[in-house]
């Protein structure tokens, strides 16, 4: 755990190939971290870094909120390989605001209304360039990725969950038809008369879908029916601001300043990690899915492990 001066952390980034952690703040401010040590750190902008992405060769892209660009950045040895420093090599024009980034095959940008751009060629503006399936309806609450080709999206509308999947076939497929999706009823139906609570979280793995909602129940959908509901299990005393899903187990992490590791099969609770702050951002390292960095609204951030 790093106790912060720089401010709120605006987003965290595993890379998918090496052994890096790339976290962004609202100021701006872009660090590099590898074995829990910061290893290069970069002010990039003057507005929150919004979104990053892991990218192949060592590569993460970045994007803020004051330029409607997205930067792609490099890890670059010395020599002697005993520093490294992160390089621009390339800046993408955009024509608004990307919230998410997310590479498959190709770079793909989320914008906070929910459509889906190509950020090499969003400003090119052609037909295809952009998917708008999802736009100004579908409140997208995660980007799962599925293999280096493909990614799940998972997201709420009138609480309903709608789970999209995309795939990129490299930069010159069309992605206006790369995008589908379907709504499952939140299993709400029969509680009609009650006060429905928000959908804050959504994750999936597969065919396996796990929900949160604002008051930190968690649900999750049944085997073998996939389109049946769990009852709501309160998890956390307070929202449900992040889940992840890895081979053994469900993680939550909360408002409430705690983060839990549930078995993935029983459901039961096995782990918790209490922070100082809300919960905002949750990470599972993908190369080593029992380590994950979490960080808290008091702009700490931490790295945990566990074994199984």
């Amino acid at each position: 755990t790093s106790a912060n001066l720089k401010g709120p952390i605006s987003t965290v980034c595993f890379s998918q190939t090496d052994d890096l952690l790339l976290v962004g703040y609202e100021s701006g401010l872009l660090e590099l971290w590898q074995h829990n040590s910061v290893i290069d750190h970069k002010q990039v902008s003057d507005g929150p870094i919004t979104a990053a992405c892991s990218m192949p060769d060592s590569q993460f892209a970045v994007t803020n909120m004051n330029t409607v660009v997205v930067d792609v950045w490099k890890l670059v040895w010395n020599q002697q390989c005993s520093k490294a420093s992160l390089v621009k090599v390339k800046s993408y024009k955009v024509k608004t605001s990307m919230v998410r980034l997310v590479y498959c095959s190709l770079l793909v940008g989320v914008t906070f209304q929910g459509e889906l751009c190509d950020v090499a060629n969003v400003v090119k503006d052609e037909w295809g360039n952009k998917n708008t399936s999802w736009i100004h309806s579908v409140s997208i609450l995660s980007v799962v990725r599925n293999d280096n080709k493909s990614v799940w999206l998972t997201g709420e509308k009138n609480d309903e969950v709608h789970i999209g999947f995309f795939f990129g076939m490299g930069s010159n497929a069309p992605i206006d038809s790369s995008f589908s999706s379907i709504t499952m009823n939140s299993g709400d139906n029969e509680q009609e008369n009650k006060k429905r609570s928000l959908i804050t979280a959504i994750t999936v793995d597969q065919e396996f879908v796990v929900c949160g909602d604002e008051e930190g129940n968690i649900w999750f959908n049944q085997h073998p029916d996939i389109s049946s509901w769990s009852e709501k299990k309160p998890a956390h005393l307070d929202r449900i601001s992040e889940l992840r899903l890895t081979d053994r187990n469900i993680i939550s992490a909360s408002y409430d300043r705690t983060l839990k590791l549930w078995d993935r099969n029983t459901k039961k609770q096995v782990g918790m990690f209490v922070c100082g702050g809300p919960v905002l951002f949750l990470e599972v390292n993908p190369r080593k899915p029992s380590e994950l960095v979490c960080a808290d609204g008091q702009g700490k951030l931490y790295s945990l492990c566990w074994k199984d």
